[in-house]
């Protein structure tokens, strides 16, 4: 293990000791800020690096939900505005009222399209962003929520691209991790190909033994269609190099627990010398709980808010205010203004089930308790 940790977070960088001890194929990177303090970086396991670019699956859709706060913060996105009014073909077969805060939020029922779609239309983006605007909803939307596993990367970035011009992908570079200089990819260029680290995906055997309290929707369900119908399972893709280069903002981003956790504390605070991103209302506005129950197409329930996934019993990251995202190989990244805390995890082995990898939250909780006691026994949120 490699990297740095101040005194009152020393205990965290115990609790990974032994996790290292315990299985010595772990691998990965783990970046906690504190009052927009760098207070642990952290990288470990054979051939880590801590610059270097994983794969995060789902926790791309922090990032992607960060851009959409940043033009609710300019006034070019009204979260109560009709999509349609940005997106005028967006209103065919009845979907003219949806507000911009229940579509990034998976309740409009726009899971996948009829007859499935293709990653040549996930990764060209245009193709599934049109078939999306003429499909009708699923479910009358509002009336339930799904996990828009893709979908809503395609449908956030089809707003962006209306609101500004600008693919979501290039806005976040141009406009908050490249003036920042943070590792945080959705659309890798070439030039990084030097520090990309290949996922491990679980063995034959690892996965015969397993068994999946969700297993996988069956061809012509509902779930079926929230992914690519050529291959339903995302992980045999995340390796690829057209997977980093299309970027998709759902689920191809590209990071380390490092520019993750600066990503997410820079909505606060200064970081690469500029000035925080979002003022307290935008973030009050992104991160209220827009939805929270079961969801149509597992038996799970989740919490969203605008695109952030909010805390539950089964994913207990943080605390009421706390938003962020985990992904499907087992990153984990938030920002809790509660204890004024960001975090940023990534690890090179996808765990089973898939989603946060347990020893990432039980190091959430870890951090939890040192921002405490470093704070006296009372935390000092951000407002």
């Amino acid at each position: 293990m490699q990297g740095t940790a101040i005194p009152d977070f020393e205990p965290v960088a115990e609790r990974l000791g032994e996790f290292v001890a315990a299985d010595p194929s772990f691998a990965g990177t783990l970046s906690v800020h504190h009052h927009g303090q760098s207070v642990l970086d952290l990288s470990w396991g054979p051939g880590t690096r801590p610059d270097e670019l994983l794969p995060v699956f789902s926790s791309s859709k922090g990032a992607a939900g960060i851009v959409v706060a940043c033009l609710v913060r300019d006034g070019l996105l009204d979260l109560d505005a009709p999509v349609a009014s940005l997106w005028p073909e967006f209103g065919a077969r009845g979907k003219g009222a949806i507000p911009m805060r229940q579509l990034l939020s998976h309740q409009a029922g726009l899971i996948g399209v009829d007859g499935g779609y293709t990653y040549a239309e996930l990764y060209g983006h245009a193709p599934l962003a049109a078939r999306l605007a003429e499909q009708r909803p699923h479910w009358a939307p509002g009336s339930a929520h799904a996990y828009h596993a893709l979908t809503i990367g395609v449908l956030a970035d089809e707003i962006v691209l209306r609101a500004t011009g600008e693919r979501l992908g290039d806005y976040l570079r141009a406009h908050v991790t490249g003036p920042r200089g943070l590792d945080v990819y959705l659309g890798t260029p070439e030039t990084e190909e030097g520090r990309v680290a290949s996922v491990e995906l679980p063995t034959a055997e690892e996965l015969a033994a397993f068994t999946d309290p969700a297993p996988a929707s069956p061809k012509g369900s509902l779930g079926w269609l929230a992914l690519p119908d050529d291959h339903p399972n995302m992980l045999v893709e995340c390796n690829a190099e057209r997977f980093r280069r299309a970027g998709t903002p759902a689920g191809g981003g590209l990071a380390n627990g490092r520019g993750l956790s600066a990503l997410y504390a820079s909505i606060h605070h200064e970081i690469g010398g500029l000035d925080r991103l979002l003022d307290e209302e935008t973030v009050g506005l992104m991160s209220q709980q827009q939805v929270w129950g079961r969801e149509l197409t597992s038996p799970f329930s989740s919490a969203f808010a605008v695109i952030f996934q909010k805390p539950t019993e089964r994913l207990p990251f943080g605390s009421y205010r706390a938003f962020g995202h985990d992904g499907a190989g087992g990153s984990l990244a938030y920002c809790d203004p509660h204890f004024d805390v960001s975090f940023g995890y990534t690890v090179h082995r996808i765990p089973l089930p898939g989603g946060a990898d347990e020893r990432a939250l039980q190091l959430s909780r870890d951090v939890r308790r040192c921002c405490v006691a470093a704070d006296g026994g009372t935390p000092r949120a951000v407002w």
